[in-house]
């Protein structure tokens, strides 16, 4: 793309790290058991303990889950896994975001490795017959199994790429790392379009669905939470720096999106019939007119 900016110059790679115990174990001697049982073969089944209540470890897990969410939704791809494309302009957002939820991560299981042992205790008598002492780690090893950390990586930049291989060899390396850059963008931008798509269009299909009450009983048709409007507006504040191209196109389409659907809450959207016709109508505008951006 002629109007792209060097990735390099306005943004890092980020990765999140992330380490759990899973409290699962497979029990060969039960598995084999079940299986001869059966008269099924050996890779018939798998018979898997969960060592702790499920309860003890829904702190950490749902923890786990926002940082996952994060990551999604502050950057763009860059590979199939791993390390994501950030702005540099979100990078102080998402740090500070980051490591309020990597501080009570690590606290939470600093909570869970103290009470460890009492968790042990409570399934020894719930597994009965099924509990295997050697199956439960120190407190301390467990503890070493929960980490939550990010990684920041410099972005490959044909420009700067140094070698002492032979003149051929690095030009070599040089495109296929501007054409692996190319790519990545491209990749990028559909995913911006398709953020706005999946988005938008879903306030669309929900605002032309609904159907106050009329009163007398009547139920209203159709639902929408607040966040369906919460969503939009979110979106609409990571556009700018999502755009990564400085394409003009897709800094119309966010101010659009700002100007048009964000100007109402939820409330208004379902009290006044009018507002909530206009946002519609323009939601269905804007999802059809991103649609062909980066195709």
């Amino acid at each position: 793309m002629a109007n792209a900016s060097p990735l390099s110059r306005k943004s890092t790679l980020v990765a999140v790290n992330i380490s759990q115990w899973t409290a699962r174990k497979l029990d060969r001697k039960v598995t084999d058991e079940v299986n001869d049982k059966h008269g099924a073969s050996r890779d018939a089944g798998r018979y898997n303990k969960l060592l702790i209540a499920a309860e003890h470890l829904e702190e950490m897990t749902s923890l786990v889950s926002k940082a996952r969410d994060l990551h999604h939704r502050m950057t763009l791809p860059w590979a199939d896994k791993g390390p994501r494309i950030l702005a540099n302009v979100l990078f102080a957002k998402f740090s500070d975001e980051f490591r309020v939820l990597k501080r009570d991560f690590h606290a939470a299981a600093d909570r869970f490795a103290a009470a460890y042992p009492s968790f042990v205790e409570n399934r020894k008598r719930e597994l009965n017959g099924l509990f295997n002492e050697a199956d439960y780690p120190s407190a301390e090893t467990i503890r070493e199994k929960f980490k939550l950390e990010l990684q920041v990586l410099p972005f490959p930049d044909a420009d700067d790429f140094r070698s002492d291989l032979d003149e051929d060899t690095v030009a070599e390396i040089k495109a296929q790392l501007q054409n692996t850059t190319a790519t990545v963008i491209d990749t990028a931008m559909k995913s911006v379009v398709d953020q706005i798509i999946d988005a938008v269009g879903k306030m669309a299909t929900k605002l032309a669905e609904f159907k106050p009450s009329g009163g007398k009983g009547d139920k209203a048709e159709g639902v929408f939470r607040d966040s369906l409007v919460e969503n939009v507006r979110d979106l609409a504040e990571l556009l700018p720096a999502f755009n990564l191209t400085n394409d003009p196109r897709l800094d119309a389409i966010a101010a659009r999106i700002k100007s048009e659907l964000c100007v109402e809450d939820a409330k208004d959207l379902r009290e006044h019939d009018e507002a909530r016709a206009a946002v519609a109508k323009s939601a269905d505008e804007i999802v059809a007119a991103v649609s062909g951006l980066f195709g």
